[in-house]
Order: C-alpha cells, then sequence, then structure tokens
C-alpha cells in the first residue's frame, strides 16, 4: 500500500524504493491510496503554463507508467486505485467548470487507462473500499496535525477499520471494545513525495514510507514501513536506494 506519491513533484529514490520492495516482495494485492498524480495543473494554484505539467507530461503519464510497471511486475495481482482530493477529483472539478463539453470524451479511464492494466478504479467521493479480513481502504477526509488523529477520526465516521493516506503522516490508532470484543483498527501510511517541492507548510510534520499487510486466517496483519536515509525494512530484510 502507498499513497501520496504526487508526481510530478515525488521524490524518485522514494518511489524507486517502493518499486524495488515490491519486486522482491511480490504481494498479492497492491493498493494506492490516492493522489498518486498531483494534479498541479488543474488545482486552484495553477498560476501559468509553466505548471501544465499534471496532464500529458507530468503527473497523468507517470501515474499510468506506474500502473504499467506495477501489473509487469505482478501479473496476477489484485491492484485497486483510490483516488485522492487530487488526481481525477482535481481535474474533473476543473473540467466541470470550464470545459464541461470535454466530460462527454474524457474520464478517469480514458486519462489513466487503468482498465488496461487491469486496476481497479474507486472514486475518492465513495465509501471505503471492503480489502480483507475487517480492512478497508480509501484516501482519506479528515486531516489533522498529529499522526493517527486524521485516521481516527475517519474510523470513527466510518465505523471501519481503515488503511490511507492524505495525512502524509504515518501513525496507527486502535480501539476495543470488550463487551463485544470488536476492535477497531487504522493506520496512516505515509508519503513518497519530495517535501522541498511542496508548499504546503514551511515544517511539514510527515513522515515518509507506505505499508504492508500479512493476511492470516482472513485478519490482516499491517505493518507501517518507514523510509529513513532512503532504507527501510521489510519482514527483516534491509533495502536501500
Amino acid at each position: 500500500m502507498a499513497s501520496d506519491i504526487h508526481f510530478p513533484l515525488h521524490d524518485p529514490r522514494k518511489v524507486e524504493l517502493f518499486i524495488k520492495v515490491m519486486k522482491w516482495w511480490k504481494p498479492d494485492a497492491v493498493d494506492y491510496l490516492g493522489d498518486i498524480d498531483d494534479a498541479d495543473s488543474t488545482g486552484r494554484w495553477a498560476i501559468g503554463p509553466e505548471l501544465m505539467v499534471g496532464v500529458g507530461e507530468g503527473g497523468v503519464k507517470l501515474t499510468t507508467e506506474l500502473f504499467a510497471q506495477t501489473r509487469d511486475i505482478l501479473p496476477n495481482a489484485d491492484i485497486h486505485m483510490h483516488d485522492g482530493n487530487h488526481g481525477w477529483t482535481r481535474h474533473n472539478d476543473y473540467l466541470k467548470k470550464n470545459a464541461p463539453a470535454m466530460l462527454d470524451v474524457l474520464d478517469s479511464d480514458t486519462l489513466y487507462k487503468y482498465s488496461k492494466y487491469g486496476v481497479h478504479w474507486h472514486d475518492y467521493d465513495k465509501p471505503p473500499v471492503h480489502r480483507f479480513g475487517d480492512m478497508y481502504g480509501h484516501h482519506g477526509e479528515s486531516t489533522s496535525k498529529h499522526a493517527g488523529e486524521s485516521v481516527r477520526n475517519d474510523c470513527y465516521s466510518w465505523d471501519v477499520s481503515l488503511v490511507r493516506g492524505h495525512s502524509h503522516r504515518m501513525g496507527a490508532w486502535f480501539r476495543t471494545y470488550p463487551m463485544t470484543g470488536r476492535m477497531i483498527r487504522g493506520f496512516e501510511i505515509g508519503h513518497l513525495c519530495d517535501e522541498r517541492k511542496m508548499d504546503y507548510t514551511r515544517a511539514p510534520d510527515w513522515q515518509a514510507g507506505f505499508a504492508i499487510g500479512h493476511v492470516v486466517n482472513d485478519w490482516p496483519h499491517i505493518q507501517l514501513i518507514q523510509i529513513n536515509d532512503y532504507t527501510c525494512v521489510v519482514d527483516g530484510k534491509v533495502f536501500k536506494n
């Protein structure tokens, strides 16, 4: 599971590290949890043609290439793309406002070609998607300045266990109901963007990384994989880039 790559504002070394892990680990399923394409060209902050890189040669092209690369590495994997508040959501809002007729010929699939690579698409404005056991996937709605609080809020809102992105933070939250034995779990999985290219804040309290999950007896054991100095550890193996 990876999120918030924000092509073309990504960190190539972080993305390559994630790909390196995927080639070695060979998961049965991959979930991209939104904001893979930054969609800067159609955002309200785009100020000139020099930023028109999100469509064609930037975020869209790189997102499509990531789908193709993932399918090439994992020919039989169950691959899902959960759109975020960037990506198609932002392009779609822009077209609705400025060129609504284009929506007759352009949609998320014609843009990203995900069907070509057997990727299951989920719109951002839809509820979380059930994946394995108790776990659901979504880009995320709530934002908090403290790691783990954003996913906590979404878990309470949707009343499900959740893996999500959106906050660019890494954290976990748990709530157990002893009378019923029920547990709700939430995971924020970090980001793969280049903080230096992102002007959201001067001091981003973000954590780079992604997540993996082992499903045992229909129970997903989620592990947060932190990237530090372009190094991470997965199942005891050290990866460097």
